[in-house]
């Protein structure tokens, strides 16, 4: 079907059920927040780490615990995942915090409601004995001291159930898939609250597929149906005429309708951004997802 122009193909968009904790970080200045968020949120895909790491949102002063801008950061993996893998990995990637100048962390909401993860007891051991248990803003957290100050860790993040999608975007050259990534994260960003995107701020990411046909006993490998230079190599290479680039955008929201609002939002952005050609979804067969958003049904 064409949507202003631009093709999108008549397929499901495999979605993946997640676990997600949701943190804010908090700091002197946004600027520091933001780029601690994006440090803490490296090495973040569950391609290549035992828990995905994405940032969801920046809030203002009036929103946060100590009333200093903060950056929602989302931890999630696949449900599939046990709750006991996903504590462990939660629990190591977060005791990076404390080397972070002037930063906090709070749980995204106050109520503990369902099921959370005791961060704190994990945690505290940063501070050597000299860490204080204390109630702060109806919050339980610890203050442990660092080098600028006291931080402040609460105690527990609560988990929540969430999904991802991915579109793949086909493009004249690598430029118009950033310039498009772009707009699109920053439009969801203002647009769609809940939903967090990988690799921020370009939001899009070099995809890949489930396990290998050359290398068949690794569980990632290129998507290579999607890398236009092997256009002459394989077989089931699908790529519309003046392709020169082709980018995956991966979405993760706490819920469907979530999913649904941002890809939408994405789609909209590509689809009138110069240089796209087509809009597509990753498909494996229900080897990433069984939950299915049929991508016409958005627009």
């Amino acid at each position: 079907m064409k949507y202003k122009g631009i093709e999108i193909e008549e397929v499901n968009c495999e979605c993946t059920d997640l676990r997600i904790c949701r943190g804010v970080l908090t700091a002197l200045t946004e600027e520091i927040a933001l780029h601690e968020a994006r440090y803490l949120s490296g090495f973040g895909l569950i391609t290549a780490s035992p828990i995905q790491t994405c940032i969801e949102g920046i809030l203002p002063e009036s929103e946060t615990p100590d009333r200093r801008r903060g950056i929602i950061i989302q931890f999630n993996v696949p449900s599939a995942v046990s709750y006991e893998k996903f504590r462990e990995a939660l629990l190591k990637r977060l005791f990076i915090v404390p080397h972070l100048p002037t930063c906090s962390l709070f749980d995204v909401s106050s109520k503990k409601e369902g099921t959370f993860i005791n961060i704190g007891e994990y945690m505290r051991r940063w501070g050597d004995g000299f860490e204080v248990s204390e109630n702060y803003q109806g919050r339980d957290v610890y203050k442990i001291p660092i080098m600028t100050g006291d931080m402040l860790i609460e105690k527990t993040l609560s988990v929540y159930r969430g999904l991802d999608a991915a579109l793949e975007i086909f493009a004249q050259n690598a430029v118009s898939c950033i310039v498009a990534s772009q707009e699109a994260t920053c439009r969801i960003f203002h647009e769609v609250p809940g939903v967090a995107l990988f690799n921020y701020p370009i939001g899009g990411v070099s995809g890949a597929k489930v396990g290998g046909i050359n290398y068949s006993k690794e569980r990632v490998t290129i998507n290579h149906s999607f890398c236009p230079t092997l256009r002459n190599t394989v077989k089931d290479g699908n790529f519309p005429a003046g392709t020169e680039a082709v980018i995956e955008y991966p979405i993760v929201g706490l819920d469907e309708n979530s999913i649904k609002q941002a890809l939408k939002v994405a789609i909209d952005t590509f689809a009138t951004t110069p240089g796209i050609i087509k809009i597509t979804s990753p498909t494996f067969e229900g080897q990433w997802g069984e939950r299915k958003i049929y991508l016409p049904e958005i627009i």
